[in-house]
């Protein structure tokens, strides 16, 4: 054959499809992070983008069906919002703890005593330093640190009613750590409490990584509670203590981190999925969802796994559809006839011929991956020459201008076209195939009729 022509097409629902999916993984994401501004506010100020409302402009063009007007913005958002992701969690983290940290200071003033007006203080902080806003909070920690201040300063003369030197230490470092205003400025502490690490440094790593949980997967109160007893506890008892909150800590983060993956792993295997209304489609949102009541990350993986893979296998069945029947439609516009019954399948071959040039048709296979590969075939007749002969060298001129104009066609309708391999018309001399009144006769079932007559 002299004609071969092997074509990839490639379809716009494709992209589409995979344009919906990774905007769905990334509304996620613009989701917790306008969660996280949110609490964030709500104790610090915050500069930046505002996320819900970058959010809802999403959701709205998503609604309309608006793709291509927030490709910009989704090609940004894809590289910053990973990092603006991180930024946030570990502000919401660090805000959280350093008001943690005040709290157990005032706790621990508050044991050890004072006068009725540093009391009267100390009451109105207490148990609400983890609301204060970023101008309260400030003023909160001078407060304690002017009282923690004239407590370091005071001799202790009577240790039976005084405070003790690890107690004040311990209060010293917790605020210090809290970042007031005015703890810079406060009078080393008088003492070390044990270790090389002290206890103000394990309580100051709990309460950071207590305020790092997910409050969406759960409360961390109780652990607040423990961590609360701490500072009025003898040292012996809170080192016990600080080991308990440390063990259930871990734990918690470790369920968060699990929870998280879950809900990550079936967030995308539904993103796979969302092009898809059907029986088997439905099935697989079913296995995710049963995946995340158990909160395995296992038994979410696999249901993730296989929504991608039944995903890509339907993508490519339905864009292989699409892209034969067009293609069909658009070669009997052109005025060729097909030889097809039903559905032209991946892997079938079919004909296409023109009405009056019975000589000559062109076999078009279905490769799988979506591509199509034709080549122009020719049929023995009397008067043909050997050889490369003119009459060849026409008709396979002619099917590559009409697959130019099917292309052109094919593009209209969203399908590209990317010519992969093409045999130049005459490059070979055609071997012809027998002629067809000889293919109908060597037919066995027209032999057969023959004979009997």
């Amino acid at each position: 054959m002299s004609k071969f022509v092997l074509v990839s097409y490639r379809i716009s629902d494709a992209e589409e499809r995979e344009t919906r999916r990774k905007i769905e993984l990334l509304r996620r994401t613009l989701a917790r992070c306008a969660v996280l501004r949110q609490q964030l506010i709500e104790l610090e100020p915050v500069t930046g983008e505002d996320w819900a409302a970058t959010l809802a402009k999403y959701e709205h063009m998503v609604d309309q069906n608006r793709w291509q007007e927030f490709t910009p913005d989704y090609n940004r958002l894809y590289d910053e919002l990973p990092s603006v992701l991180e930024r946030l969690e570990q502000a919401l983290s660090e805000a959280r703890a350093k008001r943690t940290r005040l709290e157990l200071t005032v706790a621990t003033l508050a044991a050890l005593g004072g006068s009725p007006e540093e009391n009267a203080i100390l009451a109105a902080f207490a148990g609400k330093a983890d609301r204060l806003y970023a101008d309260g909070f400030a003023q909160a920690a001078d407060n304690v640190a002017a009282i923690l201040r004239r407590r370091l300063e005071t001799p202790l003369v009577d240790r039976d009613t005084a405070p003790s030197d690890g107690q004040l230490a311990l209060a010293a470092e917790l605020l210090d750590a809290s970042g007031g205003q005015s703890s810079e400025s406060l009078p080393a502490p008088v003492a070390s409490v044990t270790g090389p690490v002290t206890d103000a440094a394990r309580i100051s790593r709990l309460a950071k990584q207590i305020g790092s949980l997910d409050t969406s997967l759960g409360s961390y109160d109780d652990l607040l509670g423990r961590l609360r007893e701490l500072p009025t506890a003898e040292a012996s008892r809170r080192a016990l203590l600080l080991d308990s909150i440390e063990l259930a800590a871990a734990e918690r983060l470790r369920a968060t981190r699990r929870r998280r993956e879950v809900d990550d792993l079936v967030a995308k295997g539904l993103s796979w999925l969302m092009s898809y209304d059907s029986l088997s489609a439905e099935e697989r949102r079913r296995r995710l969802r049963a995946a995340a009541d158990t909160g395995d990350p296992a038994q979410a993986r696999a249901a993730c796994d296989d929504a991608r893979l039944w995903a890509e296998e339907e993508a490519r069945r339905q864009d292989g559809i699409r892209v034969r029947s067009t293609l069909v439609a658009e070669l009997r516009e052109l005025g060729y006839e097909i030889n097809l019954q039903g559905d032209w399948s991946e892997g079938e071959r079919i004909t296409a011929a023109r009405p009056n040039d019975p000589n000559y048709d062109v076999q078009l296979s279905a490769i799988p991956g979506g591509q199509i590969q034709s080549k122009v075939r020719a049929y023995d007749h009397i008067g043909r020459s050997q050889g490369v002969n003119r009459r060849d060298v026409e008709v396979e001129q002619s099917w590559c201008d009409d697959l130019g104009k099917l292309n052109s066609l094919l593009a209209e309708r969203g399908i590209g076209a990317e010519i992969l391999r093409q045999d130049g018309p005459g490059t070979a001399a055609q071997i012809p195939l027998p002629a067809r009144d000889q293919q109908r006769l060597d037919d066995p079932g027209r032999r057969a009729t023959l004979e009997r007559k």
